[in-house]
């Protein structure tokens, strides 16, 4: 069971108060016990001093009967003993004693002998006296002692004055005390002091729980908002209006939930690029830290060892390679060893469905201690593929740098000849009426041999790329708005298919809508009998996705193969330079372009872009 802080502090107050009001109340009730105590002793000491002093009074007048003998002391304690329990003023001295002390049990005059000579209850004279304790013993007894034998079974305690004549000793005074007359005048004053430290207890129980309410209650407050902090909620501002400590503690709770706040979208935002720089790369990186447990891995580590990687997360690396395969045996054996491993490449076991493979071991140190190691996967067959593309690339380049300075050098006599055949087209205007049709006929081949070359010349120049965030649904209605006329004319519907999340890319905007106007247009005039156009966009993890699918008349399997090859047509005063653009562009953007056709049924392009 949970307990506030605001009980802890009500019971530690009310604990502290119940200490102090006890403390107090015992040395309260040890004061008034010794007083008390004190007051029957002067009483005590006063009745035995009275009671001694009416005895020589009374003995003092006396003259001895002849025939006693004064040295005889059982003559003379016989003779004392008869003049005092004859004489009226002690009889009435002693038992007014008791009458006007409450706490007096007797008052009694004994002889040596212990014999009673005078006594407050007259039936006791002549008897024989059993002392009681003496009073100093309870008095000089601890408090604890003193208040079991105050509130025990009732006893007497006697205070004792030596009597004597001449010199002689004739016996003691003696006044006993009871207890049960002590308890009856100090139970009072007792009961009293008991309430009043109840009174104070609960007083101070009630104030504690108020003080400590007053403290606390912005605790309350801060611990919300330090609960909604630990959800996540960082937005959200303590509202404690004091000028006290609470007050600053709040203030600096609403800044350190500003700055986690900060830090939790730097966080988002790094994890985010983090997330899509792995999803991209095709190398599997795996990330150890100093115990050799997995603390990172890509998302490429699947395809190389067959098992996601959530699962191998927090796992030693002689747990993730425990496996026979000569990838698991390498690896062992490197951990083993702590020796790095340059790249090696391993061929998988028999029937193994992963790829041929190159593997990187680096283990990480700082002044001699081990920090962690970082494995690195990658697929040899992706790599000689991407050389080949590379070498590919490299000769087309070195062709296009090629055919670029051909094309400069046919363009400039194609120039000339185009000015001489109209300088023989002046000359001839004479008589031009046999070679005017031959003259005409050249003149046209020459300038769309012209046109074709500065054509080509377009396409071979290099392009200077701006690329900007660019929404692709936004883009795709502009060009629909650029297409309407066209698909109007052919009966053509235009739609667009979202597929949820943002179509957001890096993109060049006027080379990309110049591509959309392309390949929208060509489905349009591929309906002449119209139809619908659907544009699909579908966003995927580091790439998106536009597929443009008309319900046209398709692409003829014959040109298929060639369809983005430049000059390439199978429409009536096409010039075959549009997909060859297109195609081009996307390369350009690092996407990829292809379609699927059928005749009579409709063509659909597909044009991937990186995110």
């Amino acid at each position: 069971m949970r307990v506030s802080l605001k009980s802890k502090l009500t019971a530690l107050i009310s604990f502290l108060v119940l200490v102090v009001v006890l403390a107090t109340g015992t040395a309260y009730l040890g004061g008034l016990t010794r007083q008390a105590l004190d007051e029957v002793k002067s009483k005590g000491e006063f009745v035995a001093s009275v009671t001694y002093q009416h005895a020589r009074t009374a003995l003092a007048g006396a003259r001895l009967p002849a025939g006693l003998d004064p040295n005889n002391p059982q003559d003379l304690r016989r003779f004392i003993g008869e003049k005092l329990a004859g004489d009226t003023g002690v009889s009435t001295a002693l038992q007014s004693a008791v009458g006007y002390v409450p706490t007096i049990d007797y008052v009694a005059i004994t002889g040596t002998d212990q014999v009673v000579m005078a006594h407050s209850d007259p039936a006791q004279i002549g008897a024989r006296f059993a002392p009681a304790e003496p009073f100093e013993n309870l008095l000089s007894a601890g408090l604890l002692r003193q208040l079991r034998v105050i509130y025990g079974p009732g006893q007497v305690y006697e205070f004792t004055l030596r009597f004597d004549m001449g010199g002689k000793p004739l016996g003691d005074v003696r006044v006993g005390v009871s207890t049960v007359f002590i308890r009856d005048q100090l139970t009072p004053e007792l009961r009293s002091a008991l309430w009043l430290t109840l009174a104070a207890v609960v007083l101070a129980t009630l104030t504690a729980g108020l003080v400590s309410f007053l403290l606390l209650r912005p605790l309350e407050t801060i611990s919300k908002g330090v609960d909604r902090m630990a959800r996540g909620e960082y937005g959200l501002k303590l509202e404690v209006r004091r000028a006290d400590e609470w007050g600053v503690l709040s203030s600096r709770l609403n800044l350190l939930g500003e700055h986690m706040r900060g830090e939790k979208a730097a966080y988002l935002a790094l994890k985010e690029r983090l997330d899509q720089l792995f999803s991209n790369l095709a190398d599997g990186l795996m990330l150890f830290d100093k115990d050799d447990r997995l603390s990172l891995a890509t998302p490429s580590v699947e395809r190389f060892l067959r098992r996601p990687p959530d699962e191998l997360l927090h796992r030693t690396a002689p747990e993730i390679f425990a496996g026979d395969a000569p990838l698991d045996s390498s690896l062992r054996e490197v951990f083993k060893k702590r020796r790095p491993l340059p790249w090696q490449t391993v061929e998988p076991s028999n029937g193994s469905e992963v790829p041929p493979l190159a593997v990187n071991v680096q283990f990480v140190e700082e002044r001699g201690e081990r920090l962690g190691a970082l494995v690195t996967l990658r697929d040899t067959t992706e790599l000689a593929e991407f050389e080949d593309q590379l070498d590919v690339t490299t000769r087309l380049a070195a062709i296009g740098r090629l055919t670029s300075g051909v094309a400069h050098e046919v363009k400039n006599p194609l120039n000339a000849m185009i000015l001489q055949v109209e300088i023989l087209k002046s000359k001839l205007a004479a008589d031009s009426q046999g070679v005017a049709p031959q003259l005409e006929i050249l003149s046209s081949e020459i300038r769309r041999l012209d046109r074709v070359v500065k054509t080509f010349l377009d396409f071979t120049r290099p392009v200077e790329l701006r690329f900007v965030p660019t929404d692709l649904a936004a883009l795709v209605q502009e060009v629909f708005s650029l297409a309407e006329p066209q698909a109007k004319q052919n009966s053509v519907r235009l739609i667009i298919e979202p597929d949820g999340g943002p179509a957001t890319a890096r993109v060049d905007r006027d080379l990309m809508k110049q591509v959309l106007l392309n390949l929208v247009l060509n489905g349009c005039q591929a309906m002449p009998s119209g139809g619908e156009l659907r544009v699909r966009m579908r966003p995927r993890p580091g790439r998106l996705e536009l597929e443009i699918a008309d319900q046209g008349m398709g692409i003829p399997e014959s040109i298929r193969p060639k369809i983005f090859t430049l000059f390439c047509t199978n429409k009536p005063g096409g010039t075959g330079v549009g997909l060859a653009m297109a195609s081009r562009i996307v390369q350009l953007h690092n996407g990829s372009i292809d379609f699927a056709s059928e005749e009579n049924r409709g063509t659909t392009f597909r044009v991937v872009l990186p995110r």
